[in-house]
C-alpha cells in the first residue's frame, strides 16, 4: 500500500479520535430551531428595535446567546459572536476554572514559622514569620487565633522581627488597565499573597451630637498603617455629601464634606498601599493584645522563607463556600486572589498572566480555543473581551461537570439574593433564573441559567456595551430573562415585522470587508456622507452609526473643533509675572515673585523638549534679569488656580502613569508635564546604562539600577516612575549594540516643576533667592503688582500640533481652558459641557459621554454619527480651513504619514487617527478621485488576534471609497 495513503489514513483516524475526545469534553452545539424560535426572536428583536428609536438607549448594542441544555440547540442568537467588555461576568471564567482545577474542597493556607528556639522563659530567640498563600478570606479574628496559639504554646516575647512572606504571588498589586480613580474603593483593592480584611479598612463617620460638632470616626480594623485626615463637618438635616480621596501611592485618606445631624452613618471600605505591611501591623496588634511582647527595635518587614516546618497552619473555608460570596456579592478581591492562586498552583507563578493561562486551559476543554481576552479575574479591567457565544459554551461545559451544583449555588437568584435580589420580582423569572451580573459605566451583563416553562434548562448570556443610561440595559436583560422563563410558551408579537436591512451606494463594496473571519468579533461603526449632496442621497454608507463606541484619539476632533469655535483662532494662552511691589530699581526685590499660569500647553525649556515656539522658562528668566533684578528676598509662588487640581483624566489607567501619553495636568505646567531621559549603552558590558536628564534639574531623582550587557543579549531596559513621586528608575539590561533612545516621563505637581526649573534658570542667570526662600503653590494675592504677561503662539498654531501629533497633554489643556473661559471652572467636566454645546451648535446631538479631551479614558462613548456631525458642521465654519489643515494627511504627515501612501487616498484624506488596545478609529475628510468631498468616520471596538488588522481594514475602506464613482 502507498505509504502516503497509509499516513493519511492514520492521520484521519487520529483526527477523528481527537474530535471524539473534544466532543466528550465539551457539549456539541447546534444552531437554533427556527420553527419554534420566532416568538422569542420577534419579542427580543422588537424590544431592541424600540431601544434604537429612543435617544437615551439608541447607542447601546447587545450580544445575546440562549442555548437549550436539554435539547442541545440554540434557542436564540443576536450578535453572539461579537466581543464585548463583560464587566463582572468575567468572574464566571475565574470561578469555573477554580472549581475545575482546584476543586470545591480547596482551602487556602496561611502559615506561621518560628525562626529560633523558645527558651524556658517563653522568649522566642529569633524572628516570627507569617507566610501567605493567597487566602482572600483572612480576617483579624483569624490572626487573633494564630496569636492565641502562640500564647498557648507558652511564648511570651519575640526577640527578633516580625517577618512577612508574600512571595507566593508576584508584586503586581493592581490589574491591567484598572483606573486610578477607582483605587480608593474596596472593589479595587490591592493584591498580595498575604492579605487581611480584603486589604481595606472600613471607615465609619457618625454625625456629631450637635450641628458644627465634629463627627465621630471609627476604623476597622484599627491600625496605624494608614492616616486619616477627617475634615467632615456636621450640619443640620439628613443629607450626606462626603468626598473621599486617597492620593496615589500613599496611605493617607482625606475626608471632606458634610454629614447631616439626622443622617445615617457614612461607611466606606478604603484601600491601602502595600497590603502585606498592613497585615504586619494588624498582626502586631493581635500579638500585643495576647500579651506577647516585642523588643523596642522589632521591625515589621518582608522576607522570602527558604525552608522550615510551620508551627501553625490556618486553613480557609473551602472554595465551594468562598465562591458564594465571590459571585452573589460580586467580590472583585476574591476573584483576583483566586486568579493568582490558579496561576501559582497550576503554572508556578502567582500572576494575572499565569492565572489567565490556567483559565485558558479550562476554556479549551470547554471548546473555546482562543478568540477572547482575559487580563484579570474580576472583570474590572476594560481590556477583557469575550462573546456571548463563548460565555454560553462555558456555562454548558460547567453544567456537565461534577461541580455544577456548587457553581449554581454561588450565583445570584432572581428576586431572592445577591445582586439580583431586587430584580425580576413578581415575574416568571423570579426564583427560576440564576445568573452573574456585571456592571460599570457603559457596560452591563447578565449570564447564567434559567429554567424554562417546559422544564428545559437554558444557558444564556446577555452582554451589553455602549450604554448611555444604564436603566435601559437592565430592563432589556430583565425582559429577556422573563421571556426565557416562559419559553417556549411565548405569545406571538402582533403586527411586528422585522425591519429590512438598509442598503447604500457603498454597501456592495464595503459589506464584504466586515464578513472577513478576523472581523467577526468586532463592532464596527462606519458612516460615509457626501458634503456635496443633501438628504438621503448624501449618505453613502452606514453601519452601526448610532452605536456608542470608545473613540480613542478621535475625541480630539471634538475638543479642537470646540476650541476653534469658542476661543477663536487668534486666542493665546498667557503666563503672568507679579511681585509684591513694582520692580525694584536697586536690584533687590523685596517680597515674593509670583508666576500665574493660564493653561499654556506649549510652555517649554530650550532643549529637545521644545516642540513649538512660544514662551520658554529661559525667556521668563531672561526678562527678569533684564529688569536689573539680582536678588529676590521672598518666596517663589506658583499660581495654578485657573484649573482644578485633578492631575489625571478620570478613567486613565494606573499602569500608564510612567508614559508621556498619560501626563499630569495643571494650569501652570511645562514640557507637557514631563522630563526627558536620554539613554544609551555604556562603553562596556557590566557598567550602568548611560543617561542624560532634560532639563537638568533637581526636581526629579534618577535611580539607575540598569546594566549594559553584551551585544545580542535580551533588551530588558525600562524606565519607570515610582507612583506618586518624582523618583524615576532605570532598570533591566541594555545590550551594547542598542542604538539608545529617549523617553519622556511625567512628573508630579507640575507647578512645582515649573517653579524649580525657573528658580534654577534664574540662579544660572545670576539672580539669587534669599536663604530660606520656598516654592509655594497658592493664588496670587489681589494686592500683587503685575509685571509682565507672556503669550503663547495663537490657537491656529496650537491645534495642528494636537491633531497631527495626537498630543494628549495639549488636548487636555485645551479642554480645561474651555471650561475656565466659558464656564469659569477649569475642569474637564466644565470643558466637556462646552464641547457638547459646540456639538449641538454644529447640528449634532449630545447623547454621548465625554469625560476627557484626548480620548485616553475608556469612559468616553460616542458614535460615528456624532463625529460625522461635527465634521460636517465644521465644514461650514469660518475656521474650517484651519481645522482641516490641522488633520494628518494620508501618506504625507502626522500619524498618517506612513499610511495609504500608494493608494487613491494619498493626499486626499485629512483625518484623525486613534488607537488603544481593542480600539481603533479614523475620522476626517476624504476627497474622491472625481472630486467629491466626503466626511468619513470609522470606529472599531473589539478583539482581534492581530490589531494591525484594524488599520488594514480602515485603509481598505478608505481606498475603496476614494475610487468610488
Amino acid at each position: 500500500m502507498n505509504q502516503l495513503l497509509v499516513f493519511r489514513r492514520v492521520c484521519m483516524c487520529f483526527l477523528l479520535f481527537a474530535l471524539v475526545l473534544q466532543f466528550a469534553a465539551s457539549p456539541a452545539f447546534a444552531r437554533e430551531d427556527t420553527a419554534v424560535r420566532s416568538a422569542l426572536a420577534d419579542s427580543i428583536e422588537k424590544y431592541l428595535t424600540d431601544l434604537q428609536r429612543d435617544e437615551n438607549s439608541m447607542g447601546l448594542y447587545a450580544g445575546i446567546a440562549v442555548y437549550d441544555l436539554t435539547d442541545n440547540s440554540y434557542a436564540y442568537r443576536h450578535n453572539a459572536e461579537r466581543h464585548f467588555i463583560p464587566a463582572s461576568n468575567m468572574k464566571l471564567l475565574t470561578t469555573v476554572a477554580g472549581l475545575d482545577t482546584l476543586g470545591p474542597d480547596y482551602q487556602w493556607k496561611t502559615e506561621l514559622y518560628l525562626q529560633g528556639k523558645v527558651g524556658m522563659d517563653g522568649v522566642l530567640q529569633g524572628d516570627l514569620v507569617l507566610k501567605g498563600y493567597g487566602d482572600p478570606t483572612l480576617t483579624p479574628a483569624d490572626l487573633q487565633l494564630m496569636a492565641s496559639a502562640l500564647k498557648q504554646a507558652g511564648i511570651k516575647r519575640i526577640s527578633g522581627n516580625l517577618l512577612l512572606d508574600e512571595s507566593y504571588f508576584d508584586d503586581a498589586r493592581l490589574g491591567v488597565g484598572w483606573m486610578w480613580d477607582d483605587e480608593p474603593y474596596g472593589y479595587s483593592a490591592q493584591l498580595s499573597a498575604l492579605s487581611v480584611h480584603k486589604n481595606t479598612v472600613t471607615l465609619t463617620v457618625t454625625p456629631g451630637k450637635a450641628v458644627h460638632a465634629p463627627p465621630t470616626l471609627t476604623m476597622e480594623p484599627a491600625t496605624t498603617y494608614i492616616k486619616v485626615n477627617n475634615k467632615v463637618q456636621t450640619v443640620a438635616g439628613s443629607e450626606t455629601t462626603i468626598t473621599l480621596e486617597r492620593p496615589r501611592g500613599k496611605n493617607e485618606i482625606v475626608l471632606t464634606g458634610t454629614i447631616g445631624l439626622a443622617a445615617k452613618p457614612y461607611e466606606e471600605h478604603v484601600t491601602l498601599e502595600d497590603p502585606a505591611l498592613f497585615v504586619g501591623d494588624v498582626w502586631k496588634q493581635q500579638l500585643l493584645a495576647q500579651g506577647i511582647g516585642l523588643n523596642s527595635g522589632a521591625a515589621v518587614k518582608k522576607t522570602v522563607l527558604q525552608s522550615g516546618v510551620p508551627f501553625y497552619t490556618h486553613l480557609s473555608k473551602p472554595l465551594g463556600e468562598v465562591i458564594v460570596e465571590l459571585n452573589k456579592e460580586s467580590d472583585n478581591f476574591y476573584a483576583e486572589m483566586l486568579l493568582k492562586t490558579l496561576g501559582a498552583a497550576q503554572k508556578g507563578a502567582g500572576s494575572f498572566a499565569a492565572g489567565s493561562e490556567a483559565v485558558a486551559d479550562v476554556m479549551k476543554r470547554a471548546g473555546i480555543e482562543s478568540g477572547y481576552r482575559q487580563v484579570d479575574g474580576s472583570g474590572l479591567s476594560r481590556f477583557n473581551l469575550i462573546s456571548p457565544e463563548q460565555m454560553v459554551r462555558l456555562l454548558a461545559f460547567a453544567h456537565e461537570q461534577s461541580y455544577s451544583v456548587q457553581l449554581e449555588k454561588s450565583l445570584p437568584v432572581a428576586g431572592v439574593d445577591g445582586t439580583l435580589k431586587s430584580r425580576m420580582l413578581g415575574t416568571a423569572a423570579e426564583k427560576k433564573l440564576i445568573a452573574k451580573t456585571g456592571s460599570m459605566s457603559g457596560v452591563n451583563s447578565l449570564s447564567g441559567y434559567v429554567t424554562a416553562q417546559n422544564g428545559h434548562k437554558l444557558a444564556f448570556s446577555i452582554l451589553i456595551n455602549g450604554i448611555y443610561k444604564s436603566k435601559y440595559a437592565r430592563d432589556l436583560q430583565d425582559y429577556i430573562g422573563t421571556l426565557l422563563a416562559t419559553y417556549p410558551e411565548i405569545a406571538p408579537v402582533q403586527g411586528y415585522q422585522p425591519e429590512k436591512e438598509k442598503t447604500y451606494a457603498l454597501s456592495a463594496l464595503l459589506d464584504p470587508l466586515f464578513e472577513q473571519p478576523q472581523a467577526v468579533g468586532v463592532t464596527a461603526g462606519v458612516l460615509v456622507k457626501s458634503l456635496d449632496k443633501t438628504g438621503d442621497e448624501a449618505i453613502f454608507y452606514e453601519k452601526n452609526a448610532d452605536a456608542l463606541l470608545t473613540p480613542a484619539s478621535n475625541l480630539k476632533l471634538l475638543t479642537t473643533a470646540a476650541a476653534l469655535i469658542r476661543l477663536g483662532e487668534d486666542y493665546t494662552f498667557k503666563t503672568e509675572l507679579y511681585g509684591d511691589a513694582p520692580v525694584a530699581k536697586n536690584g533687590v526685590q523685596q517680597g515674593n515673585l509670583y508666576v500665574k499660569g493660564y493653561g499654556d500647553p506649549s510652555l517649554h525649556t530650550e532643549n529637545a523638549l521644545k516642540v513649538q515656539d512660544g514662551v520658554s522658562i529661559e525667556k521668563i528668566a531672561a526678562w527678569i534679569k533684564q529688569q536689573g533684578i539680582k536678588r529676590i528676598q521672598g518666596n517663589l509662588v506658583l499660581d495654578e488656580s485657573y484649573f482644578d487640581t485633578q492631575r489625571l483624566g478620570l478613567g486613565w489607567a494606573w499602569d500608564d502613569e510612567s508614559y508621556d501619553y498619560n501626563p499630569t495636568l495643571g494650569a501652570l505646567a511645562v514640557n507637557r508635564g514631563t522630563v526627558m531621559v536620554e539613554y544609551k549603552p555604556a562603553a562596556k558590558a557590566g557598567e550602568s546604562v548611560s543617561f542624560n536628564l532634560l532639563p537638568k534639574t533637581t526636581y526629579v531623582q534618577i535611580v539607575n539600577e540598569s546594566e549594559t550587557v553584551e551585544a545580542g543579549q535580551e533588551n530588558t531596559f525600562a524606565i519607570v516612575r515610582d507612583r506618586g513621586t518624582n523618583t524615576i528608575r532605570l532598570t533591566g539590561n541594555l545590550p551594547l549594540d542598542h542604538p539608545g533612545g529617549y523617553e519622556r516621563v511625567p512628573v508630579e505637581e507640575p507647578a512645582k516643576y515649573v517653579g524649580t526649573i525657573l528658580k534654577e534658570a534664574l540662579e544660572s542667570e545670576g539672580v539669587q533667592f534669599a536663604p530660606g526662600s520656598q516654592l509655594l503653590v497658592q493664588p496670587v494675592p489681589a494686592t500683587a503688582v503685575k509685571w509682565k504677561e507672556f503669550a503663547s503662539e495663537p490657537l491656529a498654531e496650537i491645534v495642528p500640533y494636537v491633531n497631527k501629533k495626537s498630543d494628549n497633554f495639549y488636548a487636555e489643556m485645551l479642554l480645561k481652558t474651555l471650561g475656565a473661559v466659558e464656564k469659569g471652572e477649569g475642569s474637564a467636566a466644565a470643558g466637556a459641557q462646552v464641547v457638547q454645546e459646540a456639538v449641538a451648535a454644529l447640528g449634532g446631538k449630545t447623547n454621548f459621554d465625554m469625560v476627557d479631551g484626548s480620548g485616553l479614558t475608556r469612559y468616553n462613548l460616542i458614535s460615528v454619527r456624532h463625529i460625522a456631525a461635527v465634521l460636517e458642521g465644521m465644514a461650514k465654519q469660518p475656521t474650517f480651513s484651519t481645522y482641516e489643515a490641522s488633520l494628518p494627511v494620508a501618506g504625507v504627515d502626522g500619524t498618517l504619514k506612513n499610511r495609504l501612501a500608494k493608494t487613491a487616498a494619498a493626499s486626499r484624506l485629512h483625518a484623525k487617527t486613534g488607537s488603544m488596545t481593542g480600539v481603533n478609529s479614523l475620522s476626517g475628510y476624504l476627497t474622491t478621485e472625481r472630486g467629491e468631498k466626503l466626511v468619513v468616520s470609522i470606529i472599531f471596538n473589539g478583539f482581534v488576534e492581530d490589531e494591525d488588522f484594524f488599520v488594514k481594514l480602515q485603509d481598505q475602506i478608505v481606498s475603496l471609497i476614494a475610487t468610488y464613482e
